[in-house]
């Protein structure tokens, strides 16, 4: 149930109080009074850090049950509890000690062990930690206690292995590696669909808004830590400040956005593996079409081999590209499949008919394994395949050249710098400038916290070179029309090229490793907010593999356009993540500490206005 916001003042009023003025065992956990602690007989422990001669060593409650259990277990239902997690995160090889260790002995007296659903809660939310912690080197790893008023004797001490904090090097890093994904492929299509001019101002004004969002989530964090009240992630301070119905939206809309990404990457995989079996054909039988697509034009005197479905089919000469020619139409002539002529090889090696499904042999069983860890240490392919993919593209315009003509008049070759259409842009930044669900964790161990928003703001600036690079560079350097441009860069490049090849090979054993972990993340977020219980049977377990697998082949084999799918999920997820509950909490935090003027509710207020402008205009270009 949500607070109410008297209520929630006087826990802010203690907590500044208690961290101005007192401090460890002298200060209240909660309200200004121990009493009703001492009173309901359920305290906690008070963390206090030793040095033994086996390292740093934590003191917990012995007779508390185990010692990965959320803080809120452990306390009576006090008015001004937050009732999140604490930010108990055991290595994964000390878990098992941590447990045996903090078992009351038999002569000791005190509540029994925690309850299962407490577990699995504290399950869901390590689940999240280890991948996270994966992405950001040096993540916290020791228990982080409230402070309770117990007696020594209730007390064990653990040791713990020391971890060291991130410097501001490992944080902005780990931004970045956060926020590039498959919307990288996707920039030079959405450039063409802003114009050229217009994508550089449209990025401009998204990595702003985001930015400045994303740092409101780590300052209405860092605002509850002061006034010490524990929250783990952005869900805890959204439960903090809206209620239950708070983290039930933010909740779901995370879970929109993993969903929207098992999609994504469902086609591009199905993508990847289909080019690559016809990469191996190509090689074997010397085939240098698949599907009758021309690869082969000229522009002047000069060859390219390119992809561009968007043309008519040979041997009708393209319109509108005067100095664009084809081979002759002898030798591109698509396979007339009409009369049943069509190779086997394309009968059984289908884009969508056929590849889409071949997929579940190899990521079903994966996505079956109930604590996918291994996984996780494979994240470093992700900065490769990102850095192979700048490479690529340098490559390919080392090649080609540049190719903008500002003076071209034909519908074909002209410029655009503005297209009625840059709210596509817009829906796919959404998505690919989107952490405000890990921020707080990825900021969490930082060695001066002091410099997070610096760190934060030089990530956001890397990420959008980043993107400059890709999105404007291959737009620029493209021999052909603009318009021929696809919504996966890639599917401009015949599949006999070897440097797309092995780009597409970075990509797909990048995408396995980290598909079974979105699949997990979900799983946890879903199970245990509806069953409370991360893994609640293999029947609830298999039900929801099945359900979003199948949703994800339905729609590589319908719809395999990756640019549309991240610009309506990212438009969606961005409406409750990135403009709406940053600013709302930011506001709602004003209300309570009486600081809430008309300078401050205006931006804020259009700030999500521009959020619910940002998803409506998705639906006004449906046909794209």
């Amino acid at each position: 149930m949500s607070q109410p916001s008297s209520e929630r003042q006087q826990l802010l009023i203690a907590g500044k109080q208690r961290s101005s003025g007192r401090s460890g065992a002298d200060a209240p956990l909660l309200s200004p009074s121990s009493s009703s602690l001492a009173s309901a007989g359920r305290a906690g422990s008070f963390a206090r850090t030793y040095e033994t001669e086996r390292g740093t060593a934590v003191r917990l409650p012995i007779g508390y049950g185990s010692v990965n259990a959320p803080a809120s277990s452990y306390l009576p239902d006090q008015p001004g509890a937050s009732g999140s997690p604490a930010e108990a995160i055991v290595p994964d090889g000390q878990q098992s000690r941590s447990r045996a260790r903090s078992e009351p002995p038999s002569a000791e007296p005190g509540p029994s062990s925690a309850s299962p659903a407490v577990s699995e809660a504290t399950s869901a939310m390590l689940s999240r930690y280890k991948y996270y912690s994966r992405i950001a080197p040096g993540a916290d790893s020791q228990l982080l206690m409230p402070h309770h008023v117990v007696p020594p004797q209730f007390l064990l001490i653990l040791p713990f292995k020391q971890i060291s904090k991130q410097s501001s090097i490992i944080t902005i890093f780990s931004i970045w590696n956060t926020m590039m994904g498959t919307s990288l492929l996707s920039m030079p299509w959405a450039v063409k669909e802003a114009g050229f001019a217009t994508s550089l101002v449209v990025l401009l004004i998204m990595t702003g808004i985001t930015f400045y969002t994303a740092y409101l989530v780590l300052r209405s964090y860092s605002n509850l830590g002061r006034s010490g009240v524990r929250v783990s992630e952005f869900s805890d301070v959204c439960k903090f400040y809206l209620g239950r119905y708070g983290e039930l939206v933010s909740v779901l809309f995370s879970a929109v956005a993993l969903l929207g990404a098992i999609i994504v990457y469902w086609v591009l995989l199905s993508n990847f593996l289909y080019q690559g079996g016809c990469f191996i054909h190509s090689q074997l039988y010397n085939v240098t079409e698949i599907d009758g697509t021309p690869n082969e034009f000229r522009v002047g005197n000069r060859t390219f081999h390119v992809l561009c479905p968007n043309y008519p089919p040979l041997p009708v000469q393209p319109t509108g590209l005067p100095n664009v020619t084809t081979p002759p139409p002898a030798t591109v002539a698509p396979p007339d499949f009409r009369n049943g002529t069509e190779p086997l090889f394309q009968r059984l090696w289908s884009k969508t008919e056929t590849v889409p499904f071949y997929l579940v042999l190899l990521l079903f069983p994966l996505v079956c394994i109930k604590s996918p860890g291994f996984f996780s240490k494979f994240n470093a392919l992700g900065t490769v395949a990102v850095v192979f993919v700048l490479v690529f593209v340098a490559v390919k315009a080392a090649q080609w050249g540049f190719h903008l003509d500002f003076s071209a008049t034909d519908a074909a070759n002209v410029i655009r710098q503005l297209r009625p259409s840059f709210a596509l842009m817009t829906g796919v930044l959404s998505l690919a400038l989107f952490c405000h669900n890990a921020v707080i964790t990825l900021t969490r161990n930082q060695l001066r916290p002091e410099n997070n928003t610096r760190d934060l703001l030089i990530a956001y600036v890397c990420v959008s070179i980043t993107y400059i690079i890709v999105g404007l560079v291959f737009y620029a350097v493209y021999p052909l029309a603009k318009d021929c441009i696809e919504q996966n860069l890639l599917d401009n490049i015949p599949s006999a090229d070897v440097l797309a090849f092995t780009a597409r090979i970075f990509l797909f054993v990048q995408m396995v490793t980290v598909f079974p972990l979105l699949m997990y993340i979900l799983r946890a977020q879903l199970m245990h907010y509806l069953f409370h219980s991360v893994y609640p049977s293999w029947v609830h377990v298999s039900v929801l593999h099945v359900s979003v697998m199948g949703v994800a082949i339905v729609v590589a084999v319908f719809y395999p356009n990756i640019g549309n799918i991240l610009r309506f999920s990212g438009a969606l997820c961005g409406l409750a993540y990135i403009f709406t509950l940053p600013p709302l909490i930011t506001l709602l935090e004003a209300r309570m500490n009486g600081t809430l003027t008309v300078g401050r509710l205006v931006p804020h207020c259009c700030i999500i206005l521009i959020g619910l402008a940002n998803f409506a205009s998705q639906f006004f270009f449906l046909n794209k």
